[in-house]
């Protein structure tokens, strides 16, 4: 968990912002129709890692979030 706080407090992310909102952890806790804080949601991701998107690849302060060909080659290229 102390991982993911860190790569929050360096990117400037919540999160909301890389939750996999396909994943079946998703639809089974119902998280569609639920108001959660981002605490609780860093919590339910700690506990079900599958509510992350992914990949999520940081490069310096370069983020991808999900699979995107093209920002991935060029976050590699860089």
């Amino acid at each position: 968990m102390e991982e993911l706080k860190a790569l929050f407090a360096e990117t400037g992310l919540k999160p909301s912002d890389v939750l996999s909102t396909r994943s079946k952890a998703y639809r089974e806790l119902g998280l569609a129709d639920r108001d959660l804080s981002e605490d609780e949601l860093l919590e339910l991701m700690r506990e079900n890692p599958t509510l992350l998107r992914r990949p999520l690849l940081v490069d310096g302060g370069e983020v991808v979030i999900g699979f995107d060909k093209e920002k991935i080659e060029a976050l590699i290229a860089r």
